[in-house]
């Protein structure tokens, strides 16, 4: 399972998995989150030189909800994406409660240099960050225009959620996250990262149904 989670390119969901090891859909759900908890991000590498950052969210749009809606039922996601020349270099995403300044700041401070050239659109929320992030310029996203290799990876984190799993509960899309990004940051490493994920995984305490549940959020 292990295998077939880090090394293909779209991921595998829990049926696929319970149907290829001969498991129940149960247990192959559960190995699942346990692979998923080792592929978090080690931060030590923060993103430097250029990086655009911007938020979207994971659901179906609703009439009258555009744009930054205050929406209970939507996920709110936050990704920055190093910007090398046309094409991106590594990216992190982080969930976020909502649009402000608090919310935002965890990405900054976990995954971005403070002397990188940060781009993002003028929404408000960003501001304050120019404090600790001196380089920090705002531009007017042009309906994502002006940041089209960072609207390219958000469209494409979008269709393998949908496309792969189909549905996933707010508690657990973290560690999506940290399966999507580990893949996409090492796509020019596949044949270590199998083998950099077993030792992470043989680190790890033993986890239990319980234990994953309360790492989720």
């Amino acid at each position: 399972m292990a295998y077939d989670i880090a090394t293909s390119k779209k991921g595998s969901n829990s049926i696929w998995l319970a149907q290829r090891h001969g498991v129940k859909q149960m247990t192959a759900w559960l190995f699942r989150r346990k692979i998923q908890e080792s592929m978090k991000s080690s931060e030590k590498y923060p993103l430097e030189k250029t990086v655009h950052v911007d938020e979207f969210e994971i659901d179906t749009p609703k009439k009258g909800e555009q744009g930054r809606s205050q929406s209970k039922s939507k996920i709110r996601i936050v990704l920055a994406v190093e910007i090398r020349g046309n094409k991106p270099g590594r990216a992190y995403a982080k969930v976020i409660e909502d649009y402000s300044c608090k919310s935002l700041t965890p990405i900054f401070e976990t995954h971005i240099k403070s002397d990188a050239n940060i781009v993002t659109d003028k929404w408000s929320g960003y501001k304050p960050l120019k404090n600790n992030f001196p380089q920090l310029t705002q531009e007017l996203s042009d309906s994502g225009a002006n940041f089209k290799v960072l609207h390219f990876q958000i469209r494409n984190f979008k269709n393998w959620q949908r496309g792969v799993h189909s549905y996933c509960a707010k508690e657990y899309i973290n560690q999506y996250i940290q399966e999507y990004f580990l893949r996409f940051n090492r796509l020019n490493f596949r044949e270590t990262i199998l083998e950099k994920l077993l030792i992470k995984m043989c680190l790890e305490k033993p986890m239990t149904y319980k234990s994953i549940k309360s790492v989720a959020t």
